[in-house]
């Protein structure tokens, strides 16, 4: 029934495609939002998804995106340190459950499944948003607990603008910045260059010795450049194409966890990602094409395992047809096609690959304009030698009133193994099925969309809430464990996890006289247990996963006075248990950061210059077993920018 759904849902577009082709082409109706991705905005009305604002994005241009998601969205990063691996889970879900889409490209690798967050520049990011829930439909493999959205955006206006930037962090951190673009209205081109030199000296508490002596962190530095360039050519009025080229390399060592040595240990990762996309607008409908190509390798060495090289080279080609059939009503369907190349010293040196291919489709039904929303969607991916399930996904998005909405949405998910799962030597396992399953969610959102103000311009007000209540079952969990009691190990698929928990969020603002105030809260409260036993002995059953906090809270202040703003961030993380029997765990910390910023535009340029301290309180953590956070450090940075056009 629901692959027979499917199958209608790719027919309909494509027979309406042949008649929109013959109507007059002077009037588009799509919103701009979806044409910039065409599944992420109009299919997902049924999620809950939350926009990290331009403010915050502006903000920490300086920053990784781990520690932007970790700060403002309740999302747990599991971080070894500054500049070191950053990597996070939604909902319970392990890293690879997590899909981070790059403007509707998938970045985790093939080999490991995962996407180191402390490489991904917040510099280059223009947008972005976390869209809770069952993703699978919409994106494949990857995205059981939810996606991470990024995307690049073409500026509006036309013109020439440069800006430049430095900022500086007292552990011996030093970064540049530079963005430069010239645009009008048929051609948009940018190009932004990241350089940063950090020693990451800093300070921590060493618990692995009496009394807990200072320390500091040694052999911990990193050296990271980056290139991002893009390019928007309007073709007339109904082609649009989009290119970006995104060049990176890192070299960083690596310390010893504080209760091991392994020795001197070093990783360098490089990175070329190349994209295009072409779409043709007509009165109701657009094709678009995509296609990426995606190169990347690690060189890890230290004295005790040796060097061990890796690298994955990944093509996608993708083609859909959006079609607006009757007002109210948009049709997405489309093809996908994916191959993996990948070759490692630990394949034993062989080289091995994996091909997918997918079909999928996507509703919305504007059933009560403005009002009530419906949304279904199916992907089904074929593999030779894999077994992959059909994927359905169906939303409802229902307003109540002018303040506040519902959102539902069940759907169903799955990731499949790893190449490292499949061929690491020793203990791959080419006969690994998919980790699949399915999740609920059910949110109450509310909007004040009104400015009305009172007290000659002064007003205090709730701006926004939600809260959002979920569950989710995986089973053919994918796990690492001893064959037979013997010290071999192999992934097997062993596993069965439910998570089930609530999210709020809350935001409010006001304004006093020459100050405003703007408040974000929130709130996530996460269970997630495994319910099914290894073997015999297993005591992990109804226990919590390991590095899965129960409760994660924050907030963000943000106070403005003419070209003066303050921000005050605090966040709170529950303790973390280490082992699968929950009998050692980590404790639980809050950090407070604070900062001011002051900007300025005069004659065309513009000017900022922030100050801003981290862990004020000097809280002494960890977020991973041995692995020491930084006490209280200290950041700066100067931006100056040109502007010359429209």
């Amino acid at each position: 029934m629901l692959k027979n759904l499917l199958i209608a849902l790719m027919w309909i577009p494509l027979h309406l495609y042949g008649e929109t082709t013959q109507r007059p082409d002077t009037l588009i109706l799509l919103e701009p939002a979806e044409v910039v991705a065409s599944r992420y905005a109009p299919f997902s009305s049924g999620h809950n998804i939350f926009r990290i604002s331009d403010h915050l994005l502006d903000h920490h241009y300086d920053h990784g995106m781990g520690d932007v998601l970790s700060m403002h969205t309740g999302m747990f990063i599991r971080s070894y340190g500054p500049g070191m691996l950053a990597s996070g889970s939604l909902r319970g879900g392990s890293p690879a459950q997590t899909a981070i889409i790059w403007n509707g490209f998938n970045l985790q690798s093939p080999m490991h499944g995962q996407t180191d967050m402390a490489l991904l520049p917040m510099f280059f990011a223009d947008e972005m948003g976390i869209q809770y829930g069952s993703g699978s439909a919409l994106w494949g493999n990857g995205g059981m607990g939810g996606a991470i959205h990024v995307n690049n955006l073409r500026p509006a206006g036309q013109g020439f603008h440069l800006s430049g930037a430095f900022s500086t962090v007292d552990y011996g951190d030093l970064a540049q910045h530079a963005d430069a673009s010239w645009g009008n209205a048929t051609i948009f081109t940018r190009i932004r260059v990241l350089n940063r030199n950090s020693e990451n000296r800093y300070s921590f508490r060493n618990v692995a010795l009496d009394n807990n002596p200072l320390t500091k962190q040694e052999h911990a530095s990193l050296s990271n450049r980056a290139l991002l360039h893009e390019t928007y050519l309007n073709i007339g009025q109904r082609h649009r194409l989009d290119i970006r080229w995104w060049w990176q390399e890192s070299d960083r060592d690596i310390p010893s966890p504080v209760h091991f040595d392994f020795g001197d240990a070093n990783q360098q990762d490089d990175a070329v990602r190349v994209t295009g996309q072409w779409q043709t607008f007509f009165t109701r409908s657009i094709l678009s094409w995509r296609g990426g190509y995606f190169d990347e390798s690690i060189l890890y060495a230290d004295s005790f395992f040796g060097e061990s090289y890796s690298r994955s080279q990944t093509t996608v080609q993708e083609a859909d047809l959006l079609v607006e059939p009757a007002t109210g009503l948009f049709i997405n369907a489309g093809v996908n096609t994916q191959w993996a190349n990948a070759r490692a010293d630990d394949y034993n040196g062989e080289r091995f690959s994996q091909q997918t291919f997918a079909l999928f489709s996507a509703l919305r039904w504007e059933v009560l304009p403005e009002k009530l929303q419906l949304t279904a969607s199916g992907r089904q991916e074929f593999m030779q030698d894999q077994d992959i399930p059909f994927v359905p996904s169906f939303g409802a998005s229902y307003r109540a009133t002018e303040r506040w909405t519902m959102k539902a949405n069940v759907g169903k998910n799955f990731r499949l193994p790893t190449l490292n799962d499949k061929y690491w030597s020793p203990g791959g396992n080419p006969d690994l099925e998919p980790e699949y399953g399915w999740s609920q969610d059910i949110a109450f959102v509310f909007r004040h969309q009104q400015t009305d103000t009172q007290n000659n311009g002064s007003f205090v007000r709730l701006s926004g809430a939600s809260l959002t209540g979920y569950n989710r079952n995986t089973t053919q969990w994918i796990i690492w464990a001893p064959v037979d009691d013997t010290m071999f190990w192999s992934p097997q698929n062993l596993q069965e996890v439910q998570s089930y928990g609530t999210e709020l969020r809350l935001m409010a603002e006001a304004g006093i006289r020459e100050f405003s105030f703007h408040l974000e809260g929130r709130w996530d409260h996460n269970i997630a247990e495994n319910t099914k036993a290894v073997n015999a002995d297993d005591a992990s059953v109804g226990k919590q996963l390991i590095y899965v906090p129960r409760n994660s809270l924050g907030y963000h202040l943000r106070i403005g006075y003419h070209r003066f703003s303050l921000f005050v961030n605090q966040q709170y993380t529950g303790k973390r248990y280490t082992t699968g029997d929950n009998s050692l765990w980590l404790s639980s910390f809050s950090t407070l950061d604070a900062g001011l910023q002051w900007q300025h535009l005069l004659e065309g340029y513009h000017y900022r210059i922030f100050v801003s301290a981290a862990n004020i309180l000097n809280e002494q953590y960890q977020v991973l077993e041995g692995r020491p956070m930084p006490l209280r450090y200290f950041r700066a940075g100067m931006q100056i920018g040109l502007s010359a056009g429209k």
